[in-house]
């Protein structure tokens, strides 16, 4: 599958290509350069992905690669699916010194949480789950990451509207 041939999509209605599973104990990533989805880590203990999380095509982020999305859905999402989503938040994020903001989405198929358009009406604690993921992310890849805060909806609009390239 070429994913430079996946459109965004629109901004209200973007496209998500899942990496990683929810669950996952693998890193996976994309190789912009093959195309391929290569493993990039294994994590140790019982840490692993607490939504599925992928890369928005057509998209440049702050690091200079796809803008990243943990996409919140009721199961794991295969790996290599186009998920179409609706976004409802953002995290604030700087790894290892350079922005890199992660929408957070919902996948608009799953009725569990396609009723949802802002963090703000989640009925979990995502803020502790996504600031425990990146504490432990760090410590298990040996980087600094800092999480800066957490956006809702219309600022995860503005994001994806600033990295849209096509």
């Amino acid at each position: 599958m070429s994913y430079k041939n996946i459109s965004f999509g629109k901004v209200d209605e973007f496209n998500v290509i899942v990496e990683i599973p929810q669950g996952s104990k693998n890193k996976y990533e994309l190789n912009e350069q093959t195309g391929e989805i290569e493993l990039d880590w294994v994590f140790t203990n019982d840490f692993c992905f607490p939504f599925n999380y992928g890369f928005i095509p057509q998209t440049k982020g702050g690091d200079g690669d796809c803008l990243d999305a943990f996409v919140l859905s009721s199961h794991p999402v295969n790996m290599r699916t186009v998920v179409k989503c609706r976004a409802i938040g953002v995290i604030k994020l700087i790894d290892r010194g350079e922005q890199d903001d992660k929408i957070i989405a919902i996948a608009l198929a799953d009725t569990e949480y396609n009723k949802y358009k802002d963090i703000s009406e989640l009925t979990f604690d995502y803020k502790t789950i996504f600031t425990d993921f990146f504490k432990e992310l760090g410590i298990q890849k040996n980087k600094v990451m800092k999480i800066e805060g957490f956006e809702g909806g219309v600022e995860a609009l503005k994001e994806l509207n600033k990295a849209k390239i096509s």
